[in-house]
């Protein structure tokens, strides 16, 4: 445990017992099947422990309780995090400090660490407990699940929202919207995954495109623009975000800061918009150039993508456009993958499933026993 957790620990864990007594009963019937989420380790709070809050959402919004069971240091931990706070007020997320109040029904996820900065464990003790594969790698011998929306774009949407926001009029073609800072330029993208990093994606664009290329949105006045907007000059309500995305035919999935995937790709897809990506053998299954996605391989091949959307017949965007919502539907839904696991739709006969969040594996690499090619 950090020197720094310790010193911090009486402050987080108040915090996490207020939020915990003071939130509200839920409002709707939970009346599914219970899931738990057994923590030992801090793995699931990478990046502002946002996918803790994605996860509570998706269990709610499947009408399944979240059990979470942890000890009061992670449960500290968790409260310090913007997204772990977040998760904690949630109505159906209920705290148990000993793992014997989980229903005896409730499918357990565990992180059941093995990594370097844990101590080896062994978390599975029965068929309803599914070991999470928190890391880089993608074993797809088992269920993947799928990478989230952002926890802000998923407390703001519905069904009924994105069947709307896929008939939204596009007004132009290309859009990337979202931070442009150095950091996003330097090479661990390149050296961990072979891909070009944003800052590369965007100047390639600009650098082949300046007659489509705009950097405001209120410039963009064709059905060909493009729109390459920085989010520190240009920032886009969380309220506005998704009609935004509805706005363009095709969004650039640049790769985040540390691993390829990111939440703009399932953003684009659940409305209709079709990416425009170097990563598409992340998503599993995997994005098919020009069924569901637009996909590149290097430098050359992103100029002649942007070239093929900004000139893509009203027709064949639209056949994409279908495509890609119908890939959302059946593979990115977070809450139906949530479902899935709870009725028993996946052959979990190995009591694990993957999560391809990371830039490293937080797991035991001996238990990832297929990769992604």
């Amino acid at each position: 445990m950090k020197w720094k957790s310790l010193v911090r620990f009486p402050v987080d864990i108040r915090r996490a017992r207020q939020i915990l007594r003071d939130k509200p009963v839920s409002p709707v019937s939970l009346d599914q099947r219970p899931i738990a989420l057994r923590l030992s380790t801090n793995q699931m709070m990478i990046d502002a422990g946002r996918h803790l809050a994605t996860l509570a959402h998706h269990c709610i919004d499947a009408r399944s309780p979240l059990y979470l069971s942890t000890d009061a240091m992670t449960l500290a931990a968790i409260a310090h995090k913007e997204y772990g706070r977040r998760m904690l007020a949630m109505p159906g997320v209920t705290y148990v400090e000993d793992s014997r109040q989980i229903p005896a029904d409730a499918i357990v996820l565990a992180d059941g660490s093995v990594g370097s900065h844990h101590p080896k464990r062994d978390f599975i003790q029965s068929d309803t407990t599914i070991q999470l594969d928190i890391g880089r790698d993608i074993d797809r011998s088992v269920p993947v699940m799928p990478y989230p929306m952002h926890p802000t774009t998923l407390g703001r949407i519905s069904p009924c929202l994105l069947g709307d926001l896929r008939n939204h009029r596009r007004w132009f073609s290309v859009l990337f919207a979202g931070n442009q800072k150095p950091r996003y330029g330097d090479q661990q993208i390149g050296q961990g995954f072979g891909l070009l990093n944003r800052i590369e994606v965007l100047e390639t664009v600009r650098q082949s495109h300046p007659q489509h290329v705009n950097e405001r949105f209120e410039l963009a006045n064709r059905t060909d623009s493009i729109v390459l907007s920085d989010s520190r000059t240009d920032p886009v309500s969380a309220s506005n975000w998704m009609p935004v995305i509805a706005s363009a035919n095709f969004f650039l999935c640049c790769p985040g800061s540390s691993q390829p995937t990111c939440h703009h790709l399932v953003e684009s897809m659940s409305v209709g918009t079709i990416p425009i990506l170097q990563y598409g053998d992340r998503v599993t299954p995997h994005l098919i150039d020009g069924v569901n996605a637009i996909c590149f391989s290097d430098r050359a091949s992103l100029v002649d993508a942007i070239s093929r959307a900004v000139s893509m017949p009203v027709a064949e965007i639209a056949r994409m456009r279908r495509s890609g919502a119908e890939f959302y539907d059946e593979h990115l839904c977070g809450t139906r993958f949530v479902k899935n696991l709870r009725d028993g739709q996946f052959d979990l006969s190995a009591r694990r499933i993957c999560l391809p969040f990371h830039d490293h594996n937080f797991h035991d690499a001996a238990t990832t026993t297929a990769r992604a090619a």
